[in-house]
């Protein structure tokens, strides 16, 4: 009779535990719930996405509940918070909602395609995230400028916006270099100050001016500057282009220098003058022209220089006749020399002296005059 009575006793109890571990069993995964409106997100790498979860107590007594990111891939990086604060416990009261933010940060160096996350309040539910990376990421440093060609004169500076972004997952140090033409100068500056370097927190971006002075005697055309921004094994490179439009300035003068000559009265004096560009862009098309006195005439050989590169010299050689009657003294002569764009004046000061024939006319006629006054006087003269 004692097994009789202790077989019906073992088997009531054991039926009993089943029962409660079958009632825990169903309060462990029911009871609370994990709820988010966009349980599938796209993003590009570098990303931060923000999930505002729901934690749903569906009981009649408080709950506490543990919270975990399960399946992250390596490089990732989330966070649960909760009145701005970091959280791995919640408690919920009964029939209530507590919210809490999970921030998951995709990183640059991901490869594209889908990534499911598991949100787990364990014991009661797993809320699955899927999060779909649209690009392949790079781990890499960018350098752009939405303008990075621009134009100007020989005496402008150009100044360039550039945009440095760290696309990698630290903070970068980057060394700023350049590698202009000969004689040209390159000045960083980030906000406000010069610098040789600036730091760049990751994923994030610095603007940065670039001020380029061109030598004082650069030529007109379109010239490279080359930039770099280096990090720790990463860099970006980006190309300036500088377009000199160039300055105008012409000179006319003598190859020493003397702007002073003697001619003859109705003779000819050749001159030879010298066309000098002084300014950063060719010269075409210089004609030659003159201001003379009344009755002379000037010539020039050439008449016209077709072009005259910047720097460069040239000479033409001005005929100058004197007219026949011009009396000795100083005269003075106007060359010009003028382009489209610019002209110089030179004045050539002439000085005409007596021709020698009329010398040895003007002593024969003294002479004559001498020899005259001789003549009476010899013969009136006794009388």
């Amino acid at each position: 009779m004692k097994r009789c009575w202790n077989k019906p006793v073992t088997l009531l109890a054991a039926l009993l535990i089943g029962l409660f571990t079958l009632a825990g069993a169903a309060s462990a995964e029911g009871g609370v719930d994990l709820y988010t409106p966009y349980a599938s997100i796209s993003a590009p790498p570098g990303d931060s996405i923000s999930y505002s979860v729901d934690v749903i107590n569906n009981t009649e007594k408080i709950q506490t509940v543990e919270l975990q990111v399960n399946n992250v891939p390596d490089e990732w990086q989330t966070e649960l918070t909760a009145g701005g604060r970091t959280v791995q416990k919640i408690s919920v009261r009964p029939k209530q909602t507590q919210n809490v933010n999970l921030q998951i940060n995709v990183p640059l160096k991901v490869d594209k395609g889908e990534y499911l996350l598991n949100l787990v309040a364990k014991g009661f539910a797993t809320l699955p995230l899927t999060i779909n990376v649209t690009q392949q990421g790079t781990y890499s440093t960018d350098l752009s400028s939405k303008q990075p060609n621009m134009e100007g004169t020989s005496k402008s500076s150009f100044n360039y916006s550039v945009t440095l972004r760290n696309k990698t997952a630290g903070k970068q140090l980057y060394a700023l270099k350049a590698n202009p033409p000969q004689g040209w100068s390159v000045q960083f500056s980030a906000d406000g100050k010069n610098v040789t370097s600036v730091n760049v927190e990751p994923n994030a971006s610095q603007d940065i001016s670039v001020t380029v002075t061109p030598p004082d005697e650069v030529k007109a055309g379109s010239y490279k500057i080359p930039i770099s921004a280096s990090g720790n094994g990463t860099a970006g490179q980006l190309e300036l282009e500088a377009v000199v439009t160039g300055t105008y300035a012409i000179e006319l003068s003598t190859p020493t220098g003397n702007l002073s000559s003697d001619i003859t009265a109705g003779s000819t004096r050749k001159v030879t003058l010298q066309i000098t560009n002084k300014g950063s862009a060719p010269l075409k098309d210089i004609e030659m022209s003159s201001s003379a006195p009344t009755n002379w005439e000037v010539t020039f050989e050439p008449a016209k220089v077709n072009q005259l590169d910047a720097g460069a010299s040239t000479q033409v050689v001005a005929t100058i006749k004197a007219d026949k009657k011009a009396i000795a003294g100083d005269y003075v002569v106007s060359i010009t020399a003028k382009t489209a764009e610019k002209s110089a004046d030179a004045s050539l000061r002439m000085t005409v002296k007596t021709s020698v024939l009329w010398g040895w006319i003007g002593i024969l006629i003294i002479a004559a005059v001498i020899g005259v006054v001789y003549y009476l006087f010899r013969t009136y003269g006794r009388r």
